[in-house]
């Protein structure tokens, strides 16, 4: 199903004699997206207003983590609309416009993350189908979502050709390892990006799992490694030296008491 519309929503407008729009989050040349307010169930939503092109429902097909849940697909005012659960997380193109330089251990996580809810939604017979920056949500703590799946609509579920989601997921890769310093770039990942993108499909990854397990050693579980040993090493530190102040203060509280001791029984045979 394809709408084309001029109109657009505005705050305190009600979808559907029930959802409410409260303030716009971001527009495309395709849609507005509203954080909302479903007054039925008295929660909070995600109302995007579709003004030109096939409607995102895939995900209604998946209750996998890291995909935000279509609630309701309804129309207003000749908009498609798709209400989808509200999410404290930022789309991966605003990051990229507001922190431009990434690391590489960063990107890596990040499509590693990515590949992983792929990987879920393929088992399921879901393909995304419109991977891009703007479809990928961000939580404060790092976390991974995935919105807008195209895959799996009006044909339903069933054996779909994976090589669509894996070419957008090795573009996403560039386009991310694009914001890193390229002297930071090891050759390695280079070489699987070019390969990646450019290779006889025989010599690509055949699938998601293939495509993060190929990455994953470049960077990012060597990164998080180190930095887990950083912590113990902190938290062992501390301790130690939390035990070292605590021997220090009893042996300082035997000598006190000893001398205590000494100079009463001193006062005492005077």
């Amino acid at each position: 199903m394809a709408l084309q519309h001029a109109r657009g929503g505005a705050p305190g407008a009600v979808i559907a004699d029930r959802y409410r729009l409260d303030d716009l989050l971001g527009t495309t040349t395709r849609t507005e997206v509203w954080a909302g307010h479903d007054a039925v169930l008295e929660r909070p939503v995600t109302v995007k207003l579709v003004h030109v092109g096939d409607i995102a429902i895939g995900a209604a097909r998946l209750t996998i983590p890291g995909v935000a849940a279509v609630f309701d697909v309804t129309d207003h005012d000749g908009l498609a609309v798709v209400v989808t659960e509200r999410v404290d997380a930022t789309p991966l193109d605003q990051i990229l416009d507001r922190q431009p330089d990434l690391s590489p251990d960063d990107v890596v996580a990040l499509v590693v993350a990515v590949a992983g809810v792929l990987e879920g939604a393929h088992e399921a017979g879901v393909p995304h189908g419109a991977l891009r920056p703007s479809n990928v949500l961000v939580r404060a703590d790092g976390a991974i979502l995935l919105t807008d799946f195209r895959g799996a609509g009006d044909g339903g579920p069933g054996p779909f050709d994976p090589r669509a989601d894996l070419d957008a997921l090795a573009i996403l890769l560039a386009e991310l390892l694009a914001h890193c310093p390229r002297s930071e770039v090891p050759t390695q990942l280079r070489q699987f990006v070019d390969r990646a993108l450019t290779a006889p499909e025989s010599q690509r990854p055949a699938g998601m799992l293939d495509f993060r397990l190929a990455l994953q050693p470049m960077g990012a579980g060597t990164t998080v490694a180190v930095a887990d040993r950083h912590k113990i090493h902190r938290r062992l530190s501390g301790v130690v030296l939390g035990l070292l102040l605590l021997v220090t203060l009893v042996a300082a509280v035997v000598v006190t008491t000893a001398l205590l001791g000494a100079g009463w029984s001193l006062v005492g045979w005077d």
